[in-house]
């Protein structure tokens, strides 16, 4: 019912006003998105079904890595991602660049931007080998404190260049990254990818997962909603496996299941998710000695849905995610995840 005394254009204005601010506060949906970790892409049936059943919207895919060369003590490029077939046209194209702390560690102040300007020209060369148009560089890399200005330097540098062509930089952000802030800084990047892993110390003998457990993550999930970034997140759906010797890590092998260790004569299994080699052997280009350890670590749907839930509550009503993604994409083992299991984990923002 009309109030009396207050006049028609100005209940028309009112009217319109709160509609516009309905319509502008609707909601945008979460885009969708995997990682594609591999250094070759090669499309296939399998691998463009899952991207459409899965309404996939964003592709994360690493183009190379850059390491220091104690030799030449310099950054140089490795692992180069070679196109072996056209970039699905269905998807927008994110090319990752992972770059170890320890380059930023050792390289000079000065040297920055050198590093910068042959990062930029590297990623282009690939985007324009595979005739891509992007509008996205992700940047990958879990810096310290002894690192973070010479790193914070380099985002800031790739972030003027790009923005000449209105393009954006992201980084990649860890969960104690969050939760200590104040110490550990904020990139000057245009927003970041959330990892919803990791976040646990890669043991020998653990009886937590490295690759997620709430007991870690419970630790830092509340501070998320407080990030001054425009977040992403990343969940793990994924698994890998533990080389240890006498109690040291050595290092992780990925893509290796209980079935290929226990099919290999060099290895006897020592416990549930253990095997031990029981000779000197090579094994999937990693040298083992008699007596080393190899723990498998399984990520399964539930566990990824446990990271997504957490994830959720974590951003609360304060924050949302632009794009929530899975690591990572790979047809070539048979995987536990379902169409039904990616559509109820992505369904949850």
């Amino acid at each position: 019912m009309l109030r009396k005394g207050l006049p028609l254009v100005v209940l028309l204005t009112i009217v319109v006003s709160s509609l516009a601010f309905r319509t502008s506060a609707r909601p945008i949906r979460t885009k969708r998105g995997f990682y594609y970790w591999k250094t070759e892409w090669s499309s296939s049936p399998e691998i463009v079904q899952r991207l459409t059943r899965s309404h996939i919207d964003r592709l994360y895919m690493r183009f190379f890595d850059v390491e220091w060369d104690e030799a030449g003590h310099s950054a140089q490029p490795v692992a180069m991602l070679r196109l072996a077939s056209p970039l699905p046209p269905s998807v927008e194209i994110v090319p990752v660049v992972y770059i170890t702390n320890t380059v930023f560690l050792n390289i000079e102040y000065a040297e920055v931007e050198a590093l910068a300007d042959h990062v930029w020209a590297k990623v282009a060369r690939v985007a324009t080998t595979g005739g891509l148009a992007f509008d996205e560089l992700q940047v990958d890399c879990d810096w310290s404190d002894g690192s973070r200005r010479n790193y914070f330097h380099f985002v800031d540098l790739l972030s003027r260049k790009l923005s000449v062509q209105r393009k954006v930089i992201s980084t990649t952000l860890r969960l104690h990254q969050v939760k200590y802030v104040q110490r550990t800084g904020v990139p000057p990047a245009a927003r970041a990818m959330l990892m919803m892993y990791n976040f646990g110390r890669i043991e020998a003998d653990s009886a937590r997962s490295s690759i997620f457990n709430a007991a870690d993550g419970g630790r830092y999930a509340s501070y998320i909603a407080d990030y001054p970034l425009e977040l992403d997140v990343v969940l793990p759906a994924f698994s890998w496996s533990i080389h240890s010797r006498e109690g040291r890590v050595l290092g992780l092998l990925e893509h290796v299941t209980a079935d290929d260790a226990a099919s290999f004569d060099g290895f006897r299994r020592s416990a549930t998710h253990e095997y031990e080699a029981s000779r000197s052997f090579f094994f999937r280009g990693r040298y083992f000695m008699a007596g080393d350890h190899l723990l498998m670590e399984t990520t399964t749907p539930d566990v990824t849905r446990e990271a997504a839930a957490m994830a959720k509550r974590g951003a609360g009503w304060r924050k949302s995610y632009g794009t929530v993604a899975l690591f990572d994409l790979d047809d070539t083992r048979s995987t536990p995840y379902s169409g039904a299991d990616i559509e109820s984990i992505l369904s949850t923002f």
